[in-house]
C-alpha cells in the first residue's frame, strides 16, 4: 500500500501581514484545498529555522495538481493575488513517503496531526536510502517515541509541483511533537555522525501549528 504524498509550501512573509495571511489560510484556502482533494492541511509558523510559516499538505497521489478542483482554485480566489505578491521567499516542494513509524494498522495511514513538527531535508545518493530507513528501524524511531515524539515519517522529492519548483534537497524527515521538541532530540547531529559526508545540504525546520488551531498554546 502506497502512502499519501506530502506537499510543502514554504514563505517568508512580512510579519506585519502574517495575521491577514493565517485567516486568510484558515477561512479561504485550506477549506477550498480540502474541496479539491487535499486529505490534510496544516500551516506552522517557525521558531528554528526555515522560513516563516511552512504549509503541509497530504494527498493520495500528485494527481490531485491536475484536478479541475485545483486548478480552478486560483482564479476563483479573490484575495489570493493580494496574499501571494507579499511573500518575499518562497519553496514548494512535493514529496513521497517512503516510512511512516510507529506503523498504523493494516490499511490505514495516519494523516499527519501534531501541535508542533521538526523537520530535517538533506541531500544524499540513493545507494544510501536502504541503510537511512535501517537506521530509523534500528532504533532512532525508539529513540524519538521514547522522548515523546508522535510520529516520523521520512520522505523523498518526486516530480515538481505543475507551477512551482524547488530549491530543496531530495531526503525529508518529519517528526510529528506533542509539545515543543527537547534538546535531546536532536537527530540531524546523530544522522550526520552516523552517515557523515555522505549527507550534505542539511537544513532544519521547528516549528508550532497556526493550523488547524493546536491543542495547546505555544
Amino acid at each position: 500500500m502506497s502512502h499519501p504524498i506530502i506537499y510543502t509550501a514554504e514563505l517568508d512573509y512580512p510579519q506585519a501581514d502574517l495575521a491577514h495571511f493565517a485567516d486568510w489560510y484558515a477561512y479561504r484556502h485550506a477549506p477550498n484545498l480540502y474541496e479539491a482533494g487535499f486529505r490534510t492541511c496544516t500551516c506552522y509558523r517557525a521558531v528554528t529555522g526555515g522560513m516563516d510559516v511552512i504549509d503541509i499538505y497530504e494527498a493520495e497521489s500528485a494527481a490531485v495538481f491536475d484536478a479541475p478542483r485545483y486548478r480552478a482554485m486560483g482564479p476563483k480566489d479573490p484575495y489570493v493575488a493580494e496574499i501571494l505578491t507579499k511573500r518575499l521567499d518562497k519553496a514548494h516542494t512535493v514529496y513521497d513517503q517512503l516510512l511512516i513509524a510507529p506503523p498504523a494498522p493494516p490499511g490505514e495511514t495516519p494523516a499527519l496531526d501534531a501541535d508542533w513538527i521538526s523537520l530535517i531535508r538533506f541531500a544524499a545518493a540513493t545507494a544510501t536510502d536502504d541503510r537511512i530507513a535501517a537506521w530509523l528501524g534500528d532504533g532512532e524511531t525508539a529513540r524519538l517515541i521514547a522522548l515523546g515524539a508522535k510520529r516520523l515519517r521520512f520522505a523523498q522529492r518526486t516530480g515538481d509541483h505543475p507551477v512551482y519548483t524547488t530549491h530543496r534537497p531530495r531526503c525529508l524527515f518529519l517528526i510529528e511533537w506533542p509539545e515543543r521538541p527537547p534538546r535531546d532530540a536532536d537527530t540531524q547531529r546523530r544522522m550526520s555522525e552516523r552517515f557523515g559526508n555522505e549527507i550534505s545540504d542539511v537544513d532544519t525546520f521547528v516549528g508550532y501549528r497556526l493550523y488547524p488551531w493546536p491543542d495547546k498554546p505555544a
